[in-house]
């Protein structure tokens, strides 16, 4: 069997199981994280009120901790929402090419790393198939998809949202934007792209490669094949775009699926959410990310000596632009701790802005929205009286989402929590536990 034979020649049992690894993979990453993590907002408030910009190192940025070991290169923490939209809104000074060291050494130089011209060929293009219209063509498979995930959770009597529903619907989703073929074992393809998975021989690698080289076997009008069809010599064709294909795996499942739990948990927590889900649902979307972003921090260099909210930055210096600590700047918003759907909406940055803002915020829209529609109907009608809701909320440092939803309704056990008939006729609210971290639904 040939290596490209190997990833695609699956059938629909096969594929399920593969995502049911891929996710496995993804649960042991943040189990291990997250067991480290806390909640850093505490600690992006303290920084908030000391200052916007703070000279740092990127060990100290990520993990909290300072770094025992030998010393590393300056790097600045952006903290508040004005200084992190200029340093985003600005590519003539703070470049993202910064990727290069990270990104860039996993997957191969790809348009997030881009600037200026060459960045814009690539989402001109991209853009036919990321565009606002573009993507409502896929509700209806997005809406299936949930629909039959959600149905078989319920005839078991209940699991995890988080990995039956969110992840495999946002890795479905890109998969079939992308234009991979049906039988494609998307599991595996999604946690090497991301790093999740060695690939010791080559093998996937190959495969994907071999595949690319196959213009034909991409599905027409899919992001792929318009990235073919392009015929830019700025973006090449066949296994040229590997990089390109890793890419757009790993940022359209990794922040989507984070940020589709995020909201699965307000509407499963917070009556508001559910209510207001019904007639506005972007404005509960955005409230949702705006207080917990899936992704804590996008990466700058700074191109030319530059003064950032009085802080001097040299050429060359890293910059942490802190997505999750600017969506709660107390100057910009009240009580930005609190998820308040009913609050003004006002700009925030869960998805970036200028040159590179996210290329996918409207599938994660049209995503997240088809797949709460499912779960409002499915714990107002199909799931009896007395379900309940095992979860610690959203957590990490990095990555920001809840690690499990555990749904378990009434009649098929309660795994250790006694199911009651619920106190309210809300149709959205169970008898919530939060254990282990005593932290209250809400933040």
């Amino acid at each position: 069997m040939t290596a490209r034979a190997a990833l695609l020649d699956a059938g629909p049992a096969a594929v399920e199981q593969d995502i049911a690894e891929a996710y496995a993979l993804v649960r042991a990453y943040d189990d291990h994280v997250l067991a480290a993590g806390g909640d850093p907002h505490a600690e992006f408030a303290a920084l908030r009120r000391q200052g916007a910009v703070h000279p740092s190192t990127p060990v100290r940025i990520l993990t909290g901790a300072d770094d025992a070991g030998e010393p590393t290169a300056p790097a600045w923490h952006v903290v508040s929402f004005a200084a992190a939209e200029r340093v985003l809104r600005d590519e003539d000074a703070f470049s993202s090419s910064a990727y290069d060291d990270s990104m860039g050494r996993l997957i191969g130089r790809s348009f997030l790393e881009m600037d200026h011209r060459e960045h814009r060929s690539w989402r001109n293009v991209l853009q036919g198939g990321f565009g606002r219209q573009a993507v409502l063509a896929h509700a209806e498979g997005v809406r299936s998809t949930a629909a039959s995930r959600l149905a078989a959770l319920t005839a078991r009597g209940g699991g995890d949202l988080v990995a039956e529903v969110a992840f495999p619907v946002a890795l479905t989703t890109i998969a079939r934007v992308t234009g991979l073929p049906p039988g494609t074992r998307i599991g595996t393809l999604y946690t090497w792209a991301v790093g999740l998975r060695e690939d010791p021989d080559g093998g996937i690698a190959d495969a994907a490669g071999e595949l690319l080289d196959t213009p034909e076997a991409w599905a027409p009008g899919s992001l792929v094949d318009l990235l073919h069809r392009a015929e830019d010599p700025a973006i090449g064709t066949g296994r040229h775009l590997l990089p390109a294909l890793r890419l757009l795996l790993s940022t359209g499942t990794e922040p989507p699926f984070r940020s589709l739990a995020t909201s699965m948990y307000a509407t499963l927590t917070h009556p508001a959410a559910a209510a207001l889900l019904r007639t506005d649902p972007s404005a509960v979307l955005q409230e949702c990310r705006r207080w917990e972003p899936p992704l804590t921090w996008a990466l700058r260099r700074c191109t030319t000596d530059t003064t950032l909210s009085g802080r001097t930055i040299r050429r060359g210096e890293a910059v942490f632009v802190n997505l999750a600590s600017a969506n709660r700047d107390e100057t910009r918003w009240s009580r930005p701790h609190r998820l308040d759907v009913a609050r003004e909406p006002l700009a925030d940055l869960a998805m970036g802005t200028g040159p590179h803002t996210c290329l996918g915020r409207h599938l994660a829209a049209v995503e997240a929205r088809e797949a709460l529609s499912e779960l409002l109907d499915a714990a107002a009608s199909a799931w009896p009286p007395g379900w309940t809701l095992h979860t610690d909320g959203p957590a990490g440092r990095g990555f920001r989402s809840p690690a499990r939803l555990d749904v378990r309704l009434a009649g098929h056990g309660s795994g250790g929590v006694s199911a009651r008939p619920r106190t309210t006729a809300h149709p959205c609210e169970p008898r919530h536990s939060e254990r282990s971290t005593g932290r209250r639904a809400g933040g």
